[in-house]
């Protein structure tokens, strides 16, 4: 796995590129790339590509007016979130469609969350995921949105599939489920990882499309949380981020207790 280190700043502001850089530079451990212009961040993107993890950017930009800055990113593979001067459902539902992965104001008190937000990208760069679903298309779109993540993902068609992929992947740390599959569903295969695989050492996010009982039962069979279909982006990637990172405070915690 290739240890992606940078964060490329693409703002036209330089006075709001300083401040952005230089909370980042003095709160993470992550060096940033500055870029000013649409032409520049090309420039970043293609010559430093193996360089950046993540990166964070201005869609007003002076030579871009029809926005081609994000397409850009993702064209890349380079997770993008943007930062605006504004917001609105409408301004919304446009960066969700291009498939940025969050969006922030641009004031001093969203900065801690984006700093949050940049070092759990930087870590999902080790993050190995399962997701498990006998739709081809429905794989396909939860790979799609780990990829976003920064998260690799494995595929299983249905519960069978998925032990064995387990028991070949030891480094899994996340489970994605459906719970309608051939063979073996999604309750019977969450059951058969609890055998052997705690909560605090893989977690699994159960998904289904009724909701109610199903998702009381994903949990009381051994999920960590659950998810409805259809799955919203946002609430896709709060839930998978805050199971990574409960994962990484217990093993934190684990490793503090056997240094005692």
């Amino acid at each position: 796995m290739t240890d992606h280190r940078h964060v490329l700043v693409v703002e036209d502001s330089r006075v709001q590129a300083k401040i952005i850089s230089q909370h980042i530079a003095g709160r993470t451990p992550f060096p940033t790339i500055v870029a000013h212009s649409l032409a520049e961040a090309e420039e970043a993107m293609t010559q430093q590509r193996e360089a950046i993890f993540v990166a964070i950017l201005d869609r007003n930009l002076p030579d871009d007016p029809e926005g081609r800055i994000v397409p850009l990113a993702k064209s890349l593979g380079i997770p993008a979130v943007v930062m605006t001067a504004s917001f609105s459902e409408e301004l919304r539902k446009r960066l969700l469609e291009d498939n940025v992965v969050d969006y922030f104001i641009k004031t001093m008190a969203e900065m801690e969350a984006l700093e949050r937000l940049i070092e759990r990208l930087y870590k999902n760069q080790f993050v190995r995921a399962l997701v498990v679903d006998d739709s081809k298309l429905f794989r396909t779109r939860l790979t799609g949105l780990l990829a976003n993540l920064n998260i690799e993902a494995l595929v299983a068609e249905d519960g069978r599939g998925a032990l064995e992929t387990l028991a070949q992947n030891d480094d899994v740390r996340l489970v994605i489920t459906d719970y309608n599959m051939p063979h073996l569903d999604g309750f019977g295969l969450i059951e058969e990882i609890r055998t052997t695989k705690s909560k605090e050492r893989l977690a699994i996010i159960g998904v289904s499309a009724e909701g109610g009982g199903q998702t009381v039962r994903f949990l009381k069979v051994g999920a960590n949380d659950f998810l409805v279909k259809p799955v919203e982006v946002e609430e896709f990637t709060c839930r998978v981020h805050m199971q990574l990172d409960i994962l990484d405070m217990v093993q934190h915690f684990r490793e503090l207790c056997t240094k005692d």
